[in-house]
């Protein structure tokens, strides 16, 4: 029996204003030839606590994603047209953007977490900034914030661990401010390279960073975490 032929997109936009595609590998040739330029990218990094857009649940991330960035700090995809309800670089659009039926979710489900691009992909060949890539990732480790949370309870709003993540923390803006100001790296290939700031994402463990007095420190999450 013949199928019938897929009905086509009416261009609502709802899939692009809930966010960027996350690439897979076979978007690296996009991101090679410039069609997606890095700094248009960011990395989610493993450990971070994500919504699962097929499962509709929020879960720890088991392998880093990197994703197009959205517009003015909101979640709608940078490639976004509004007035035109249509994509700038529709022609060089991403696998996920290509295989996306909201009518039918088979596809996009079957690829959704297989194959997916890192930056091992497209940056292990450099070499001392892979290196210090490495390095961020290791002191860094969402698993080992997640530990110094646990170790100890809030009480009166301080964590038992709180200067060791503080550390972190300051680690983390350190490693971004010489990459720049050392290194030459674009400010804004800096979410791509070492991921989103810590001092953002910190509030997924439902703690919020704050400075009072010129000293800060952390309290407790007035807001649901989530991304």
């Amino acid at each position: 029996m013949t199928q019938p032929p897929p009905i086509p997109c009416k261009r609502c936009g709802t899939c692009c204003e809930k966010g960027g595609p996350g690439l897979h590998h076979e978007d690296r040739p996009l991101v090679e030839s410039g069609s997606i330029p890095a700094k248009c990218l960011y990395t989610i990094r493993c450990g971070e606590l994500v919504r699962d857009e097929i499962r509709g649940n929020l879960a720890p991330l088991t392998e880093e994603i990197v994703k197009i960035k959205g517009q003015a700090g909101k979640w709608t995809c940078l490639f976004y047209d509004r007035q035109e309800r249509g994509c700038r670089i529709y022609d060089h659009r991403p696998l996920e953007c290509r295989v996306l039926n909201c009518r039918d979710t088979g596809p996009i489900e079957k690829i959704y977490n297989k194959g997916r691009l890192t930056r091992r992909d497209l940056l292990a060949t450099v070499a001392g900034l892979w290196a210090l890539i490495e390095e961020h990732e290791q002191r860094c480790s969402y698993v080992q914030l997640g530990v110094r949370v646990r170790e100890g309870t809030l009480t009166n709003d301080v964590l038992k661990q709180e200067e060791a993540i503080l550390e972190t923390l300051r680690y983390d803006a350190h490693v971004r401010q010489l990459a720049v100001e050392k290194g030459g790296l674009d400010a804004e290939l800096l979410a791509f390279v070492f991921g989103r700031p810590l001092t953002e994402t910190i509030r997924m463990f439902s703690i919020d960073l704050v400075r009072k007095n010129g000293t800060y420190s952390l309290v407790r999450s007035k807001d649901r975490p989530g991304n």
